[in-house]
Order: C-alpha cells, then structure tokens, then sequence
C-alpha cells in the first residue's frame, strides 16, 4: 500500500481504468449527475478525483475547480495542487464539495471533514462517495490484507459511521444511496447473474452494492438571545493582573 495520500490516489485512478473500476466509476458519475441538479450556489470543489468527473456538467454551480493532492492519472487538468487536510479557502466560502472517495485516501479523514465544515457556507452540501465495508467488497477487502492492491489496501469508511461523523460537525445527511450490485472481481464474466443482481438490488441495502453515494447539508445554527444578568466589570489586563472591584489593582497569589 502506498505510504502517500498522493500515491494511495494514483494506484485508485489506475484501478479505475480497469473493466471493474471503470464500470463502478460510472455508476457513480450517473448517480453524482442526479443529484448535483438540486444543488444551488456559487462555487464548487472537487478534492481528489479518483477518475475524471464528467457528471459535473450536470451542475447548475458554474464556477467548478478540481483541487487535489495529484494530477497524475487526470487527463483535465486540476485548477490547484493542494492538501486536502488543509483547504486554501476562506472560511463559509465554498456551496458545495465533492468527495469521490477521497476520504479513503486521505491520511487524516476527520481533518478533511473539518476543513469542509470551516469551508462551507450555511445549507452548504457535500457530496460523499465511499466504499462499502459492510458488503462482500469488504469481505474481499479483509481477506486481501492491508498491503494488496488498491482499492483493497484503503480504509473501507462505513456510511452509519460517516453519518455519525457529519453529524458531530453540524452537517445533516439529507440523501443517501447503495450503488453497484456487482460482485468483486472482474466485471464482465457472469453477464446473465450481473442483471439479477440489479433487479436484488435496494438501494438502501448495503450487502451487495460496491459503494455508496451520501448528501449533507451543513445545519444552520440558530442564537436564541438570552438576557443578560449585569454585573461589575472586572476586566483582565496583562500580566495576570485584575482590576478590583474598587478601581484598585490586585495581583495573583
């Protein structure tokens, strides 16, 4: 398994552009194209694509950047290099984010998360697709070992448990979606199986599908105003040093 985020990114991306990663990326990119018609704003990021993102069209958000950690593998070229663990954006800039799975490659996911929370605007979306551990993808992930090949070597986030995150940070899930009924090997042995498979298929059933498509909304806080209870001043200067109720100055200790 690659040590880097960068070189955990690059083997995804070759990984996509095999039969079986090629047909799960555009099962994905049908399902981003869905939902990213409801999504409203000014600005939309990508972070760390793991194949290149043509459902962005389907977008009503008209200034779109791709920002990732490699450009490797990418035939569009990203409009920034950067970490993922540390957005160069200002705080409640951004509308919307889109995440193709690059909380897996990510080194720290929960400061991913944090940097978007700081990042979006109120009502703001993010856009999540991950793999999904609690399906027979996970099996094959743990019966291959950390050190196989990706995307077996990534950490498989389940969606309760990133749901469970979004949640702590004051995003709400509004959408979520099982994709690709298809077993993990190579895509188009057993054709005849594949179509009973789909017609199994929920999507809010997590044992067959490969990965999983998720929409959050960041929760607008709401101030209740609370009267105030009036009380002398006692303001802290410099030096540890407080000002007494009688104009004095007291030091500690």
């Amino acid at each position: 398994m690659p040590a880097s985020g960068s070189g955990r990114l690059e083997a995804l991306r070759e990984w996509c552009r095999r039969p079986l990663g090629r047909r799960l990326a555009e099962t994905e990119q049908a399902a981003l194209g869905e939902v990213l018609c409801d999504v409203f704003g000014y600005h939309l990021v990508v972070l760390d694509p793991s194949c290149e993102i043509e459902s962005l069209e389907a977008s009503r958000i008209i200034h779109r950047m791709v920002q990732t950690c490699s450009r490797k593998g990418l035939a569009r070229r990203p409009e920034l290099i950067a970490s993922s663990e540390q957005l160069p954006y200002l705080s409640d800039s951004i509308d919307a984010f889109v995440l193709p799975h690059a909380l897996e490659i990510a080194k720290n996911p929960h400061q991913v998360l944090r940097e978007i929370d700081r990042c979006l605007v109120a009502e703001g979306h993010l856009i999540i697709m991950g793999f999904n551990p609690y399906s027979w993808w996970g099996g094959r992930r743990l019966l291959s070992g950390k050190h196989s090949a990706s995307p077996w070597s990534l950490r498989f986030i389940s969606l309760p448990r990133l749901k469970d995150w979004l949640s702590l940070l004051g995003l709400d899930t509004v959408y979520t979606r099982y994709l690709f009924p298809h077993p993990p090997w190579s895509y188009g042995s057993g054709r005849e199986h594949w179509g009973m498979l789909q017609r199994l298929h929920r999507d809010h059933w997590p044992l067959l599908a490969a990965s999983y498509l998720l929409v959050a909304r960041k929760r607008v806080v709401t101030l209740t105003p609370i009267k105030p209870r009036w009380r002398p001043r006692r303001a802290i200067l410099a030096g540890g040093v407080i000002e007494s109720r009688d104009g004095g100055l007291a030091g500690h200790g």
